[in-house]
């Protein structure tokens, strides 16, 4: 029989209390850094909102908005009246065509005024499609009626657009600094998470070799 051949002892891998703890602080302050940068872009936001700059530019905007509408609002409905007399004219010539017995220039007058009265006819539809687009389409960033209404705002009170416009740029690039700020802190505090790591699994490693039996 051979003799029993003897079983060496594994080595045991000590857990890194101190790297764990290490690393879940780094991550809080992650956690808090992201916290504290959205609550000050909302502070930022609300600030900008309720400024007296920002009440008196919206102010101004809504009643150019406001006189936009009601100025559409009317030309729709005089557009609308313009159709149906129109219509009712269209019908009347439509209606005197000369019979079988008429002269063939009676006929070709009759039907060049038909054709004048139906092209009119469609420019009034063009144009009431146009303005029902400015009243209730979209423009690139916003509303196209309240496109117009800024562009006539700031041609009427430029000095108050360059200030909202320079109110609102430094709101800007004062988020814009804050993520910086915020994203290098978060990436050292990455690197020092990865570093942590890194001398814990060296510090395990350590002892798992100084507790091998020779």
């Amino acid at each position: 029989m051979s003799a029993p051949t003897d079983r060496q002892p594994q080595p045991q891998r000590l857990p890194d209390v101190a790297g764990s703890r290490r690393v879940s602080d780094i991550q809080q302050q992650a956690d808090s850094l992201l916290e504290r940068a959205e609550e000050a872009q909302t502070e930022q936001q609300a600030a900008l909102e309720t400024s007296p700059l920002a009440s008196e530019y919206s102010a101004a905007l809504a009643a150019q908005i406001e006189a936009k509408q009601d100025q559409a609002a009317r030309i729709e409905d005089r557009l609308e009246g313009m159709i149906e007399q129109q219509e009712t004219r269209l019908m009347q010539i439509e209606g005197k065509q000369p019979g079988l017995l008429a002269l063939p220039g009676q006929r070709s007058r009759w039907q060049s005024q038909v054709e004048q009265q139906q092209a009119l006819l469609q420019r009034l539809h063009t144009r009431l499609e146009n303005v029902r687009e400015i009243k209730e389409g979209m423009g690139v960033h916003a509303p196209r009626i309240e496109e117009l209404a800024t562009r006539k705002l700031r041609a009427e009170q430029p000095e108050l657009a360059e200030e909202w416009d320079e109110m609102r740029e430094a709101a800007r690039r004062h988020q814009a600094l804050m993520r910086k700020n915020e994203q290098e802190r978060r990436q050292q505090l990455a690197r020092e998470r990865a570093g942590d790591e890194g001398q814990g699994i060296g510090r395990s490693r350590s002892l798992n070799l100084s507790q091998t039996p020779l």
